[in-house]
């Protein structure tokens, strides 16, 4: 009989410790409170909001990849032949009414340049031109003699703006080129596989994937606006003389931050002519609308009043005798620039007969639209300076 009570009070127990796991098993029901109902609805307004954005984000991308295509290039791919050029500049004829001028100019510029490259015109054309032409000549030398050449200019110069003393993105914009010029040199020296240099097609592609952007080049084009500008004031007495704007309540300092430094602005010949001259390239203008081309600089020593300490940052890097810098040469058009190859030395030149002329004159049809096309058509909506002097020089 005790044996029997034992039994079943043991039995009860292991059943209520079996209803009381039961229970801790299911999840008792949330009880909120106001301050977290307020909370939840604020969340999910939140989740909207964000989903939202995330939705406007993709529908951008998505159109972005989807106009990819489209995009003008910065820098044409390829060069043209100059027996296109009154084809490519179709647009330009019908505003200026000058087709009978530019084919006859068009026959003297196809006896001294075979090919053209066009840029694209947001107002930074000529620096994209000029530099991309230069460093193009710099990558097909085997040596690094004009890198530490211009290396050395620029130092110049950075010492002329420590001189003014001018607040200015020249720190940064400094630092951004003298990379960009290693770079060129690590192109030069780079290898696929070993023992065997870098071909010429690996460093003119390198060229042109930095030349493609904003990202890569905007601090280079604001450094060579803040080159021209340090020279100019830097040589007040040369240059008021050129600038018939400056006045008493404009002063050379004013118009450079206002007509140089500033981005897109048009780029005329005294700005050229103080970068060139600054960092001792020389230049030559080409213009489809008139015969005669300018020289703007022609290669004298532009490091004369600046102390031999700052020039050269080591005796060996010193250019040997008979260094000849690379020569740049762009070609001028209503307002746009765009870069202009001569005749190889070695190579024929064309000669100028009828056959040439009635050629020239007509171009060379083609069906569909290059991208060489297309930034002469953004040129020709974008090449007329504006009433604020701002155009794609």
């Amino acid at each position: 009989m005790l044996l029997e009570q034992r039994a079943i009070m043991d039995l009860d127990r292991r059943w209520a410790e079996a209803e009381e796991w039961k229970n801790q098993q299911v999840k008792p029901p949330t009880i909120w409170t106001e301050k977290k109902k307020k909370k939840s609805l604020w969340n999910k307004v939140q989740s909207g909001m964000m989903n939202k954005i995330l939705d406007m984000i993709e529908r951008r991308m998505r159109f972005s990849n989807q106009d990819s295509t489209s995009t003008v290039p910065h820098v044409a791919q390829q060069t043209i032949p100059m027996t296109r050029v009154v084809q490519h500049y179709e647009a330009l004829e019908s505003v200026t009414g000058g087709r009978e001028i530019i084919h006859s100019n068009v026959l003297l510029l196809r006896r001294a340049y075979s090919q053209f490259r066009p840029v694209y015109g947001d107002g930074e054309c000529f620096y994209r031109s000029f530099i991309f032409s230069y460093l193009e000549q710099v990558l097909d030398r085997q040596d690094t003699h004009e890198e530490h050449r211009l290396l050395a200019a620029v130092k110049g110069v950075a010492t002329q703006h420590a001189r003014l003393g001018w607040t200015s993105e020249f720190s940064r914009s400094h630092k951004a080129f003298k990379k960009l010029m290693k770079k060129v040199m690590r192109w030069k020296r780079h290898r696929r596989w070993r023992l065997v240099p870098s071909t010429n097609s690996y460093r003119k592609q390198k060229l042109l994937e930095f030349f493609s952007g904003y990202s890569t080049t905007e601090n280079i084009f604001a450094f060579l606006r803040l080159v021209a500008a340090i020279w100019i004031c830097s040589h007040s007495e040369e240059y008021e003389l050129m600038i018939p704007e400056l006045r008493e309540d404009c002063n050379l300092k004013d118009w450079c931050f206002r007509e140089v430094i500033r981005h897109k602005v048009f780029t005329d010949h005294v700005q050229i002519t103080a970068l060139v001259t600054a960092l001792g390239v020389p230049l030559r203008v080409e213009y489809l609308f008139q015969r005669s081309g300018l020289d703007l600089y022609t290669g004298q020593d532009s490091q004369d009043d600046i102390p031999a300490s700052t020039c050269w940052p080591r005796h060996r890097h010193l250019p040997p005798p008979g260094h000849e810098v690379p020569r740049v040469t762009v070609l001028y058009t209503n307002g746009h620039y765009d870069i202009i190859y001569p005749h190889r030395r070695d190579g024929p030149v064309p000669s100028i007969d009828e056959s040439c002329s009635q050629q020239t004159a007509q171009g060379e049809s083609s069906t569909g639209e290059s991208s060489s096309q297309q930034i002469a058509r953004g040129d020709s909506r974008s090449g007329e300076r504006s009433s604020q002097q701002i155009a794609p020089g």
